[in-house]
């Protein structure tokens, strides 16, 4: 045992002072004796000396030098008291690292999507995008040209707005062609994202839109890297993208990969710089809505403020064109954080969630090491009185206590940090393989180190400040009084260490109980109907739109496709669209019935898709009336759509959706069928309208499907070979079953199962081993007492109805309490469930029976182990 106090620093600084006073006196008198004025001999004598600078500078450094010694003393003895304890030290750091970087590992998550949305932009938190319409996850582009340019000259309220509009390309200037995902950009785009070339120059504001000269790029830094080899002269040479020759002028500097979030741009093109589509800079509807808007706040603006002016300047520009804006037309403004364009909108949604299960895990190990804390310092509480009545006050006791639980902490912290480092990287392993250029991941930056160092001292304190605050409050004397046998802390201790595991059981059905919906939820989504059938079915891009074919020779090669792979052994039947579902994508258009009249701010948006004959056959959607595309609804022919259920009751209640007239983006289509409702983003969507238009009428992208006889996988070589047969510079990418793409829509399911059952699983565990070491304790405590209970006659069955009682009554209360918190916590995850209520009596009746039986088990150890010993070697142990 040991006490360090500060002995002789009153003292020394009594005597320090008296000798200043004494020198100042003797310089004061020598100038009155020179005939100056008093207060000017003090004045002077003290510019002179410097007696009170002198006294604080010298007082300063001697608290600052024993504080720091004090603190010195304290941490070697806190050391020395762990090393004594070497079960305990390893036990209590192993829990909490896992604890801190369960908590870090999810941060650095959070810190490399929603606290960074913009790697290598400045000052994201100035950032806002703009959404015209309904809210919703995955939002269509929502502003044409005309319109962004009006917002842009006239708001008051952002120092600048960017537009852009991301998609797949093609460079065609080497041997081998490479699909690329390129940004039409607006010239200001880098300036309001404050971005700075690693070489040459970004657009100037005159290059904008150019269809008539040769176009500029900006490549990005990987793309230079890989390419081009980091050609340091790369800039001003040609060249080919889409058959089209185009100027290098810049290279992004290293890690900035465009404006939406969690997504790749792979090089920069201003708008429409190939002169391909002229329609989408010179109108304001239809296939002209295209562009996603991102703006920067002027300084002292808030975003409501901008919101409501960029408002009412929109309510001006449907005022002034009210033909082109039918719909719902009010703009709000997102954080970029939250940005529904790009996975932000996703992970706001989600990983929050997972932070706040990590930060339970985090209090429940801090309470499991608390009581462990508890118990050693219990067992110590002799050598704190004999140290108290010594002469040391209750703050330093309770200093050095607490000081043990932060240096078990910062070890805990050290590791997580190197733990943290390997597992921030694991977020994109719950993401499947697909086209889309994702790159989520986590980041291990100086963010995610603070966060560590808070989450340690924040474990630190709650592990140790509780359990010494506690043992520090017995008087000296009536410690040393008791007998051995009795330092069991009192009925206060107790109290608290009933307290501490009443705490752990309360916090962990919580985990349990959200864990369990979560994983019912995956299993519905594995076993869900999503309304066609995705096996055997397999999906290849070819790249005709953006390797530079003209449209008639994109309509020749199509057609050769669907006769070289029908060819094929082994397959059944081969269709064409543009779009594949629950890979969270979607495209979506304005449609209305011939006639109708909207209402202001009504907004009749549906899904679309464009497929060709035998689409709905190969992926087994039936008809449900009418008929379905033929080669017939071709350019030529009159514009014809199938409408879905939801669609055909949405614009036809109670009536024959069969000849009727909808207008889409402006022209007139007729409805030759309805088929059945399918899942288009995600399993637990509610339902949308959808339209199929003829591919031969308005395709655009081109994506081949095929339905299989066996494994879709086994025919991709020969369904690629087929494709560069007709000609060998198609650019043919993403080749896989459909069951893979269709993936993708569940990653954030799977995301929240496991991790909440990881949460959960560490949460069963420290309840169970804290109820076991709590009865385990107060069983070895009345060892004593409960020999003489089997000596004066107590059957073995009553001690151990004794024994189980005092566990299972704190088991009763911490079941109780975690039950009511657990079904509060669940109504904040009801929307992220899928075929389950959030208090689904099952999952809660099985985690309540299954935490209950193994609280059981946990008491019945330690009470079976009592009642085994001998009632003599009992009574004689104190």
């Amino acid at each position: 045992m040991e006490w360090f106090p500060s002995f002789g620093f009153q003292r020394r600084k009594r005597e320090l002072q008296e000798e200043i006073d004494a020198h100042l006196q003797m310089a004061i008198a020598d100038r009155l004796a020179r005939g100056e004025a008093a207060e000017a001999a003090r004045q002077a004598a003290a510019r002179e000396f410097g007696n009170v600078p002198l006294v604080q500078d010298v007082t300063r450094e001697m608290w600052g030098q024993a504080w720091l010694e004090q603190l010195g003393r304290d941490v070697r003895f806190a050391l020395r008291q762990l090393r004594k304890s070497p079960g305990f030290t390893i036990t209590a750091t192993a829990m909490l690292a896992v604890a801190i970087c369960a908590n870090s590992t999810v941060f650095s998550w959070i810190d490399g999507t929603m606290l960074r949305p913009i790697p290598g932009a400045r000052n994201t938190g100035d950032l806002v995008s703009l959404q015209r319409g309904e809210r919703s996850f995955s939002p269509t582009p929502p502003f044409s040209y005309l319109d962004y340019r009006d917002l842009r000259e006239q708001s008051q309220t952002l120092t600048g707005m960017l537009a852009y509009h991301s998609d797949w390309i093609t460079l065609t200037d080497g041997a081998q062609p490479q699909r690329i995902y390129i940004g039409n950009v607006s010239a200001n785009f880098f300036d309001v994202l404050e971005v700075k070339p690693q070489l040459g120059r970004f657009f100037l504001p005159q290059e904008e839109t150019r269809p008539d000269a040769v176009p500029y790029v900006v490549l990005g830094y990987s793309l230079w890297k890989t390419r081009y080899a980091g050609d340091p002269g790369i800039v001003g040479k040609s060249i080919e993208i889409a058959r089209h020759p185009v100027t290098v002028i810049g290279v992004a500097p290293e890690g900035f990969v465009g404006a939406a979030p969690g997504l790749r741009d792979d090089a920069w093109l201003t708008l429409n710089p190939l002169g391909t589509n002229v329609y989408r800079l010179t109108h304001r509807s239809g296939g002209a809505v295209w562009l996603i808007v991102i703006g920067r706040l002027r300084p002292g603006v808030s975003r409501g403020q901008a919101a409501q002016d960029m408002d009412t300047l929109m309510h001006n520009i449907v005022a002034s064109y009210p033909d082109d804006h039918l719909g719902e037309n009010r703009i709000t403004l997102d954080p970029m954080w939250r940005s529904p364009f790009g996975a932000n909108g996703y992970m706001a949604a989600t990983l929050p969630i997972l932070l706040a299960f990590a930060g339970v895990v985090l209090l429940l190990t801090c309470a499991n090491v608390a009581t462990l804390t508890l118990v050693r310092f219990v067992s110590r509480r002799r050598e704190l009185a004999i140290r108290q009545s010594l002469g040391a006050n209750r703050m330093q006791l309770v200093r050095q206590m607490v000081l043990e639980g932060v240096v078990l902490s910062i070890v805990a912290g050290a590791v997580a940090i190197a733990l943290t480092a390997w597992t921030s990287k694991t977020f994109a392993w719950f993401f499947p393989a697909s086209s889309a250029p994702i790159i989520l991941n986590g980041s291990m930056d100086h963010n995610v180190v603070i966060g560590i160092a808070v989450f340690s001292l924040l474990a630190g304190v709650l592990c140790g400040a509780l359990p010494a605050w506690r043992s520090s409050h017995a008087p000296a004397a009536e410690v040393l009084k008791a007998e051995s046998a009795s330092v069991s802390g009192g009925s206060r201790n107790r109290k608290l260490l009933s307290g501490l595991v009443v705490a752990q059981i309360a916090l962990s059905l919580p985990l349990l109980l959200c864990s369990g919906l979560f994983l019912r939820t995956l299993r519905n989504l594995a076993g869900a109907n999503p309304g066609f059938e995705p096996d055997h079915i397999l999906t290849a891009s070819v790249g005709l739109n953006i390797a530079g074919y003209s449209h008639d020779q994109e309509q020749v090669i199509r057609h050769k496709i669907l006769d070289r792979v029908s060819a094929l052994p082994g397959v059944k039947v081969v269709s064409l669209t543009d779009w594949i579902p629950m890979t969270l994508t979607h495209k979506s258009v304005d449609a209305y019935p011939e006639g109708y009249a909207p209402r202001p701010h009504e907004s009749l948006q549906v899904y679309h898709a464009d497929v060709a004959p035998r689409y709905f056959e190969s992926l087994q959607i039936p008809i449900l009336e009418g008929r379905e595309f033929t080669q017939d609804d071709d350019e030529k022919a009159p514009r014809v759509l199938i409408v879905d259920q939801t669609a055909a009751r949405l614009y036809w209640p109670g009536q024959d959706p069969l000849g009727k007239k909808l207008r889409v983006n402006g022209s007139p289509f007729t409805v030759v069928g309805v088929a059945r409702n399918s899942t288009h983003m995600l399993l637990n969507e509610s339902p949308e309208p959808m339209v199929y238009m003829s591919f031969f009428q308005s395709g655009y992208e081109t994506i081949v499907q095929v339905e299989t006889e066996r494994n879709p996988a086994d025919l991709a070589p020969a369904v690629e070979n087929a494709i560069h047969e007709i000609d060998t510079q198609l650019p043919v990418f993403d080749v896989r079953p459909m069951r893979e793409s269709t993936q993708l829509a569940s990653s954030f399911a799977v995301i929240e199962s496991s991790l909440a059952g990881m949460f959960a699983l560490i949460g069963l565990v420290l309840a169970v081993t804290g109820i076991y070491g709590v009865v385990a304790y107060r069983t070895q405590m009345r060892t004593h007492e409960i020999g003489i209970r089997m000596a004066l006659g107590a059957s073995r069955v009553n001690v151990l109805r004794l024994v189980l009682l005092q566990g299972l009554w704190i088991t009763g209360i911490g079941l109780a309490l975690g039950l009511a918190f657990a079904l509060g916590l669940t109504r904040f995850i009801a929307r992220m469930l899928y075929g389950i209520g959030a208090h689904d009596p099952i999952t809660v009746a099985t985690v309540v029976i299954l935490l209950g039986a193994m609280s059981l088990l946990a008491c019945y150890i330690p009470a079976h182990r009592a009642v085994r010993r001998n009632p003599v070697t009992a009574i004689r142990e104190l």
